[in-house]
């Protein structure tokens, strides 16, 4: 199952985990889980409400990573242009195995897996932030630019460049639906950044 730029689904697997994919994503399952797993991949972005069964661990394969649930709320981002895999836990607990390390997470911790290999726990991530796009939201807590374009350029299908340096961090609330015009004329008003819209590039510039 894949969604397409600028659209997101919500499925239900076979054992009854409900998923919700975010744009430019896919997730491979089989029709039925047999045997002692329940193994699925993801590329992109999702979020899993993992159904309960102890006797059968659900894992989830992302590039290098594998998180391991039994039951649980969690949110894995690995697009790739970011520059590590997001593995953050809403409730629950997950194992989450890299190429050399394994962690455990509690609810509230993220799980960072580098493009070197490096597992790095974070503590307290934004909670909000991240799960927003579940709830039709683009919301940002003090993001800076580039954590703002690279949604947009998954969202809207657009490629980004940048004029000048933006170091200022923005906080917001948008609703996803709004179109792409919208989205920037509203981060313009903070008066510390301006887009220029050609054909499908967006510029960034002062």
């Amino acid at each position: 199952m894949s969604t397409p730029t600028g659209g997101q689904y919500r499925l239900m697997l076979p054992d009854g985990t409900e998923v919700w994919l975010n744009a430019a994503s896919s997730i491979t399952y089989p029709v039925a889980f047999t045997g002692r797993e329940r193994n699925v991949s993801v590329t992109g972005e999702a979020y899993f409400e993992v159904k309960k069964d102890a006797g059968m661990p659900f894992k989830v394969k992302v590039k290098e990573q594998v998180i391991e649930v039994l039951g649980t709320h969690f949110n894995v981002n690995a697009y790739d242009n970011e520059d590590a895999v997001k593995t953050t836990l809403e409730e629950g607990a997950v194992k989450v195995t890299g190429r050399n390390n394994v962690m455990l997470l509690k609810p509230g911790q993220q799980a960072q897996y580098d493009k070197n290999g490096h597992l790095v726990l974070i503590s307290n991530p934004d909670m909000e932030e991240i799960l927003a796009w579940k709830d039709g939201l683009f919301r940002y807590n003090g993001a800076d630019i580039a954590t703002i374009m690279k949604q947009a350029a998954r969202w809207y299908g657009v490629e980004v460049a940048y004029k000048d340096k933006i170091d200022e961090t923005f906080v917001a609330e948008i609703p996803r639906n709004v179109n792409l015009s919208k989205l920037l004329e509203l981060l313009e008003l903070t008066k510390q950044v301006h887009f220029v819209i050609e054909g499908k590039t967006v510029t960034v510039m002062r």
